[in-house]
């Protein structure tokens, strides 16, 4: 049986509009957007008691009462299951593992939802899929994470760019990701870098070079610089004309 939504807020100190609690919809603040922090009357969480749902009318945030857990607590999808309803004996396939936030990265939530007969017949694909989406934004972020590291004389941009980063790695819904990236980043060039390593690098010293050349330091700018290169790059390895992880080492 789920947990009741409700039980989960409180666990985690979240403040309710007093005359919803209880209801179908019981609001509260945002934790994840805060947009409504310190505005007294506004409350954008909703929290459906019924269906154990949750959603940030501001932010859009939304998603079932474990995911729910996992968002507040920093856990792992699995952790927060197995508090509920124990270990179970049988090996699970990896794409049974996949959140549903994970899942709607790769365009598989609703399939699993409407008719997992054959999302069960796909699970193999689905997981290269999810395999394939972790690789692709491992080497976006790690170019991005190239470029701030490189910026010269200005440290407090540096600080404020990681925590944009480290933002935006949370929203990709890969397991610690950024802490892999900064640990690839810090590791010894004899251990050899990861495929999505070598491939963030290309993808940030092209991407600087056009910054360089058009005298553009933006990070938006960098940043669409990097996504429309991985596009053509993606695009010429489907045509079989480059080599999907083509570089050069770490740091060289």
């Amino acid at each position: 049986m789920l947990p009741n939504i409700l039980d989960v807020a409180q666990k985690y100190d979240l403040q309710f509009q007093s005359k919803s609690f209880g209801k179908k919809e019981s609001l509260a603040k945002c934790p994840f957007c805060k947009e409504d922090a310190g505005k007294r009357k506004k409350f954008y969480l909703s929290l459906n008691t019924e269906e154990q749902l949750y959603k940030c009318w501001y932010c859009k945030k939304a998603g079932g009462v474990l995911d729910f857990e996992v968002q507040l607590s920093g856990k792992s999808y699995q952790e927060i299951k197995q508090n509920y309803f124990g270990t179970c004996r049988q090996s699970l396939h990896p794409a049974y593992r996949l959140t549903p936030y994970q899942l709607e990265r790769i365009g598989w939530k609703e399939y699993k939802r409407n008719d997992f007969r054959q999302f069960q017949k796909h699970k193999s694909k689905i997981l290269r899929d999810w395999k394939q989406y972790t690789h692709e934004k491992l080497a976006l972020h790690y170019a991005i994470f190239l470029c701030i590291a490189h910026l010269e004389n200005q440290q407090k941009r540096q600080k404020e760019l990681l925590v944009w980063l480290i933002d935006k790695c949370w929203h990709a819904t890969i397991p610690n990701m950024f802490n892999r990236i900064q640990d690839e980043y810090l590791k010894g060039q004899e251990q050899g870098p990861k495929k999505w390593a070598v491939e963030g690098t290309i993808l940030g010293r092209l991407s600087w070079g056009t910054c360089l050349e058009t005298i553009d330091f933006d990070m938006d700018t960098l940043f669409v610089n990097i996504v429309f290169l991985q596009y053509l790059r993606k695009t010429e390895h489907k045509k079989g004309h480059v080599p999907i992880t083509e570089g050069v080492p770490i740091g060289g």
